[in-house]
């Protein structure tokens, strides 16, 4: 996507502190950060924070996959933990229109199983953190993490969350910065947090990716393909046969969509 940037992985001083930031109660005082891009992705117009769980079920990881490339493609920039599942889902197909903040020093590749995710944003995007090298993270950094990426963005997504987790932290954030918030639509007995989130009018459900990017982004977006649009919802094979039929098939055939456990993925 678009040409390369210049490679910088030295770590450097932030400054000033992007003003978003100062909206909290507890801004940082220092910022460092890796990569050749952060001036150009701070001055995007519409960035969009994506957080959510580190379990995310397959109707999750298809969704966040589409929803992250069309940000980019619209030059939106997202922004995330770096985390396991939904995070660096988001960061991986918005790349390189994305931004990391760590919980960790920059000198640290936190979570290592993302390693090299971490070093190409490193590199042609922006790694931030407000952690002097040496910093492992401790229960409290995440949470410190999170109201960064929160503070930074304009619209929060939060595609899947439990009661109990860190992304219904980021959602507090998001409702007490005034930030817009919106949820995926799960069945009944699935992603509770994101449930009651909606139960509470604190966040706004996206029925259809399309209308919502329109809704932020203010452009007329071409209609994907219908098929696959349906399948993102991880519907039964059963149901997708009795909506499309035999089209289903060639689908198959085609490497487009995947059956696993009686359900439809998206590739």
């Amino acid at each position: 996507m678009g040409h390369k940037v210049k490679v910088d992985i030295e770590s450097k001083p932030l400054e000033p502190i992007p003003a978003h930031l100062n909206m909290l109660k507890n801004p940082p005082k220092k910022l460092f950060y890796k990569g050749g891009a952060l001036e150009s992705l701070l001055q995007a117009e519409h960035k969009i924070a994506i957080v959510g769980t580190r379990k995310p079920n397959p109707y999750t990881k298809s969704y966040v996959a589409k929803l992250a490339s069309k940000i980019a493609e619209l030059q939106g920039v997202v922004i995330s933990g770096g985390a396991i599942g939904v995070d660096i889902i988001a960061h991986t197909h918005a790349f390189p229109r994305t931004i990391m903040f760590s919980p960790s020093s920059l000198d640290i590749y936190y979570p290592r199983s993302n390693k090299a995710m971490i070093e190409k944003m490193m590199q042609e995007c922006a790694v931030i953190s407000e952690y002097e090298s040496p910093y492992m993270p401790h229960r409290f950094s995440f949470l410190e993490r999170n109201r960064l990426v929160i503070a930074l963005s304009d619209v929060v997504i939060i595609p899947q969350a439990d009661k109990q987790s860190g992304s219904m932290q980021s959602a507090r954030i998001a409702y007490e910065l005034n930030k817009p918030l919106f949820v995926l639509p799960h069945r009944l007995g699935e992603s509770e947090g994101t449930q009651e989130l909606l139960a509470t009018h604190r966040a706004k459900c996206i029925y259809d990716m399309n209308v919502f990017l329109e809704g932020i982004f203010g452009v007329k977006i071409q209609r994907s393909d219908e098929i696959l649009e349906f399948c993102m919802k991880n519907p039964s094979f059963e149901e997708a046969y009795l909506k499309f039929g035999e089209k289903i098939y060639e689908y198959e055939l085609e490497g487009k969509i995947v059956r696993e456990a009686g359900s439809i993925r998206v590739l």
